[in-house]
């Protein structure tokens, strides 16, 4: 196998470490990944990542950090305005509190009521636009708009990027020993990026009716690293199989922690260290995965299980074991509509601001887990029937 090797040149001592190049660190990924395989190592240093790092159709690829703590992939403050006053539909400009970041083409997403979506059947929770110009409390659109924008609506970048982003067929890529921040600081205000501007975000190909429709992305393994600070998901995965995230420490997210979303299938996530995020471990027509030896602490939610997708057999045989969660602001553990057959076992519980176990769906197994100090029930049923041992 192919080995690359990036190397921080030494500097003298009155030169700062400099930072690589996003380009840079792009071309050694798509050489390795032309090569058939390869180890990329990235220096120590803080490598500003504006457009997002592409692994697609990867395979044995190796993208490690020399040391977890001091190699830093970090991207820039995230791009957003909030809307000033009502703006009506087929205006050309829109009236801003405040904004950050946008520029000439950039595509924005308007967070209001769109078109209706074809699966939902209800409006899109967005729509959008593209800038022409920006000027201080004003952003100009080169096309009028086809619907209204409330006052206080959201306005992000519809292209902001994933730190990291694994598409195609990819296999066996193995990401160790970074440090991936999101950018997000303490006086932005609460953004919730879904699937962009994630520590790193993983996908094959899928739809909401049909399910997988191309290769998975499978045998991704994330060990060793910190990620932190990210407006979307800290790991997200989508139609992913046989993933394994160990022994990272992920903190300050505003959506997942940890994301096993759409058709992710037999993938694990253990002895991770999970802090100060919306959700800690999401479940989403997932199904025979593994959330074990994993600690939460003051999350919104410790983990959530549920349903999205119709296809029969998804979000069953889930194991959650040996979890510790404390204090979460709502509940630790909670399994919803739609799902069956999942067991949670021998998690300890303290201090959740709700129950410490909610269970809907059918045919739950709940085992020896250890409840104390739940500000509402340790165990509470919303429907269906399960198997509950004390």
């Amino acid at each position: 196998m192919k080995q690359l090797l990036c190397l921080l040149l030494l500097l003298s001592a009155t030169q700062p470490a400099s930072a690589l190049p996003e380009a840079e660190i792009q071309r050694f990924i798509d050489d390795a990944i032309k090569a058939g395989g390869g180890e990329v190592i990235i220096p120590p240093g803080v490598h500003l990542i504006e457009r997002g790092l592409m692994l697609k159709d990867a395979k044995k690829l190796r993208l490690i950090g020399l040391d977890a703590e001091e190699t830093v992939l970090k991207l820039p403050p995230v791009a957003y305005a909030i809307a000033s006053g009502v703006t009506e539909g087929g205006a050309t400009r829109i009236a801003v509190k405040t904004q950050r970041g946008f520029k000439p083409g950039m595509r924005l997403k308007i967070e209001a009521d769109g078109e209706t979506d074809s699966f939902t059947k209800k409006p899109k929770p967005y729509h959008l636009a593209i800038v022409k110009a920006v000027e201080r409390d004003v952003i100009l659109l080169e096309t009028p708009l086809k619907f209204p924008v409330p006052d206080g609506t959201m306005i992000r970048h519809e292209d902001a990027p994933n730190l990291i982003e694994i598409r195609g067929a990819s296999e066996e890529v193995r990401i160790e020993k970074l440090t991936l921040d999101g950018g997000r600081m303490e006086s932005d205000p609460p953004i919730r990026g879904h699937a962009q501007l994630c520590g790193i975000f993983a996908a094959g190909a899928y739809s909401y009716e049909k399910g997988p429709t191309g290769p998975q992305v499978k045998k991704l393994h994330i060990s060793r690293c910190f990620i932190q600070n990210c407006h979307g998901r800290g790991i997200a995965l989508y139609s992913v199989e046989s993933a394994e995230i160990d022994g990272c420490t992920i903190r300050d997210t505003s959506d997942e922690a940890i994301d096993f979303d759409h058709f992710t299938v037999k993938s694990i996530a253990t002895h991770n260290h999970i802090a100060r995020s919306l959700i800690g471990v999401e479940l989403n027509d997932a199904t025979n995965c593994l959330v074990a030896g994993n600690d939460f602490r003051e999350c919104a939610t410790g983990i959530n299980l549920w349903r999205w997708c119709k296809q029969p057999g998804l979000n069953e045989g889930n194991l959650i074991v040996q979890n510790v969660f404390e204090r979460t602001k709502g509940n630790a553990v909670q399994i919803a509509t739609g799902t069956r057959g999942n067991t949670i076992a021998q998690n300890e519980i303290s201090g959740s601001g709700k129950n410490g176990i909610v269970l809907s769906g059918e045919g739950q197994i709940v085992k020896a887990n250890q409840i104390t100090g739940s500000g509402m029930k340790a165990i509470a049923i919303n429907e269906g029937k399960h198997e509950i041992v004390e």
